[in-house]
């Protein structure tokens, strides 16, 4: 099973930099820290815009795991 870390920056990966700026209050420098920096320390605030942006990955970002039968996958 991948990390927290891993979720979140496959996540982050996926929306992409241009949307992660567009649709979060959290600015570029900081998102580009996350995604390159693999030593940075993540911080709930970006967990929260993840969740917010992909809704149906919400339990699978928290946990790696997946409930289809709630409408929660993974982007796999």
């Amino acid at each position: 099973m991948s990390t927290l870390d891993e979720r979140i920056r496959a996540i982050a990966s996926l929306a992409g930099m241009d949307r992660l700026v567009r649709e979060t209050p959290i600015g570029s420098n900081r998102w580009r820290t996350v995604l390159y920096n693999k030593d940075v320390r993540i911080s709930t605030q970006e967990l929260e815009e993840l969740a917010r942006l992909f809704p149906a990955y919400r339990w699978w970002l928290i946990s790696g795991e997946i409930a289809p039968e709630i409408g929660q996958t993974s982007p796999e």
